[in-house]
């Protein structure tokens, strides 16, 4: 594969490369698309977080909630 990069980027890495970070442009492409597989997994799990947060919020306005004492009967009861 072969990748055509724009002055800019071959800038950036050469100069993550003079910090010290990074020992080859390799790793740090490696390291770029660790953070993609990283981000795609937490919008993921913030798609998923979401559809649970609706659920309650629907249950709410159902009406389908205990209150605060009705909830602390049932976790003395189990004790």
């Amino acid at each position: 594969m072969t990748v055509t990069l724009t002055a800019e980027q071959e800038q950036f890495i050469a100069e993550r490369m003079n910090r010290g970070g990074y020992s080859s442009p390799e790793k740090i492409v490696d390291e770029g698309l660790k953070l993609i597989h990283a981000k795609e997994e937490y919008q993921g799990r913030l798609v998923e977080l979401r559809r649970e947060i609706q659920i309650g919020i629907d249950q709410v306005n159902r009406g389908e909630v205990l209150d605060r004492e009705a909830v602390f009967d049932r976790l003395l009861e189990k004790k």
